[in-house]
């Protein structure tokens, strides 16, 4: 089968799309990925093709990203347009009824309230309520006219679920079979921060006042910025002062980064619940860190949550609170043995359950499936 997987904002070489998903299908199947980038053109990596539509520089022009996606999708003979956003949903869609093709959506976020947020439109403004209504209505009505639904967790997937869909839950777990350095035995104090692009809402700004205050007590500790720093938060870190116990190592592929995460003695996962997609998220980073064995001080969001209680993998946190992460921090700095009981135990859960492997199956079963319905169709008089 010849799948187009089709995104509107993820870049050609996203965890979820082209680490996890795109890799996986392509055991069994012909997977090109299109995407927005820097510079258009075509490539073959690891035996997936991929496309790119040059994105123009500014934000207010993404309908000319949606045109030139939706030409390079009608270039593509594929049998299945797997869309990752409403926008490539739509463009899927399209393909749908102009070249008699299949359909799969795959719900990453509440989009009804990220598109509002990443527009900057006040939460709780009657014009982000206006726009968040209208993106949902107009999400689902699409979603409908897809033969199969993945979605990222059962909080993303219940309001499909409140209207007749049923996504399968694809969730954004690490893959455990990757050769990365792993050892119980870790010294120093340096925390481990990731984010593939730091806002605001990532707590960065909490982590670093609350190591701060730990370094009060424990002067040695250190604090490593995995990921891409924004300007206004690089300003923000260089104007405090504290630049000499931070270290910030800018985008790194995805082995570099698990080596570079390796090397840390406890992550951060302090997610600022500032609008309801946060508040029901569950980031991959969680994973990451817990599949390196290293105990998490994580935000008390539901999902997050419940898999800090199931694994025994750390401590929750009031994100808001910088007293709470310092106190979290020192707690792990003072019992030692206890931070890496639950480093052990996190390994050990993804090792066991929380592992892309798992999610690979359904995946694979799913295009099975879509498989099996093609075939039948075209046996069809």
């Amino acid at each position: 089968m010849k799948i187009c997987m089709l995104t509107s904002t993820h870049g050609p070489g996203d965890g979820r799309i082209f680490q996890k998903e795109a890799k996986s299908l392509a055991k069994e199947h012909d997977v090109t990925i299109i995407a927005p980038s820097n510079e258009s053109g075509s490539s073959i990596t690891e035996g997936i093709r991929i496309v790119t539509v040059k994105r123009p520089d500014s934000t207010a022009l993404h309908p000319i990203t949606l045109l030139r996606l939706l030409r390079a999708c009608l270039a593509e003979d594929a049998d299945v347009y797997h869309c990752h956003e409403p926008d490539a949903l739509l463009i899927g869609v399209l393909a749908k009824y102009l070249k008699g093709k299949r359909v799969i959506y795959d719900i990453h976020e509440h989009w009804p309230s990220e598109i509002p947020f990443d527009l900057r439109i006040p939460n709780g403004s009657l014009i982000q309520r206006a726009l968040s209504a209208f993106v949902s209505s107009v999400e689902i009505a699409l979603a409908r006219r897809a033969e199969s639904t993945f979605a990222v967790s059962e909080s993303v997937a219940a309001r499909f679920r409140e209207r007749g869909l049923e996504p399968v839950i694809l969730s954004n777990y690490s893959i455990a079979d990757l050769d990365i350095p792993y050892s119980p035995n870790r010294n120093g104090r340096n925390l481990m921060f990731m984010a593939g692009n730091m806002q605001s809402f990532h707590g960065v700004g909490e982590c670093i006042e609350a190591v701060s205050r730990v370094r009060e007590r424990y002067p040695d500790v250190s604090l490593t910025l995995v990921g891409n720093v924004r300007e206004d938060l690089s300003e923000h870190i260089s104007g405090s002062g504290r630049n000499g116990f931070i270290t910030s190592t800018g985008f790194l592929p995805y082995r570099e980064m698990y080596e570079r995460l390796s090397k840390g003695t406890a992550g951060l996962l302090v997610f600022q619940p500032t609008y309801y997609n946060i508040s029901i998220g569950l980031p991959n980073k969680l994973f990451d860190y817990m599949l390196l064995g290293l105990p998490v001080i994580a935000s008390d969001l539901p999902e997050i949550q419940s898999v800090v209680d199931r694994a025994d993998c750390g401590v929750l946190v009031d994100p808001g609170s910088v007293s709470d992460i310092a106190d979290a921090i020192t707690y792990l700095f003072d019992h030692p043995e206890e931070a890496r009981r639950m480093g052990e135990s996190g390994r050990r859960a993804v090792l066991e359950t929380y592992n892309w492997s798992r999610m690979e199956s359904y995946l694979l079963q799913t295009y099975q499936n879509l498989d099996d319905l093609l075939e039948d169709l075209a046996k069809q008089p």
